[in-house]
């Protein structure tokens, strides 16, 4: 519901209403006085222009370690680096190449969003335990009774079936009403029924 500022014309107090939009009235009774309150245009804090009612900016400067994917330009090693964003270094900084010893380095953006570009070792969270291999992956789920899911897993097809199931459930419980309202065996429910006799 939209909130509406009125301004008191006797005491000066401003004061936010609620009322729907076709509703809202042009005056209120004022809550100090008693006088008449008319309503205002008001623009809120994060609207306004004014520099001492400014909120302060966020700090956008990144904060933590993060690991990034960098790639020497002179051997094509890809490698992992870790980078201290709250001593300043930055992403695009250039690395040491662990195999050459270059820093000629570069740093790779990735997106990484699916189980199979996973880079081993890591720590997965829904298992509990540090993985070092596919391999290994497939060890843990299968002495804990679990099915590991494969790339090609389409949640299309078990929607599919859900909403055919969901779709036979409703066809018996419409059979079912079907059944009740028309069907002779039910004669006497629906007559007690009428009678609010149930």
């Amino acid at each position: 519901m939209p909130t509406y500022s009125y301004k008191c014309e006797d005491c000066g107090e401003v004061k936010d209403h609620m009322f729907r939009f076709s509703s809202r009235p042009e005056s209120v009774d004022c809550a100090s006085c008693g006088g008449d309150s008319k309503r205002i245009f008001a623009v809120s804090d994060a609207q306004t222009n004014d520099p001492y009612n400014k909120k302060p900016e966020r700090n956008r400067r990144m904060n933590g370690l993060v690991m990034h994917l960098y790639m020497c330009a002179d051997c094509d090693h890809k490698f992992d680096e870790l980078v201290d964003f709250s001593q300043g270094e930055n992403y695009d900084d250039p690395q040491e190449c662990p195999k050459c010893k270059s820093m000629n380095s570069k740093w790779l953006p990735m997106a990484r969003i699916d189980r199979w570009s996973e880079r081993f070792p890591y720590y997965d969270r829904g298992l509990g335990v540090m993985l070092q291999s596919k391999r290994h992956r497939d060890q843990i789920c299968k002495e804990r009774g679990l099915t590991p899911v494969d790339g090609d897993w389409n949640a299309d097809e078990l929607f599919k079936e859900w909403d055919i199931e969901k779709d036979k459930q409703i066809k018996e419980y419409d059979d079912y009403c079907d059944r009740l309202e028309n069907h002779p065996a039910f004669r006497q429910f629906r007559m007690a029924r009428d009678k609010q006799q149930l």
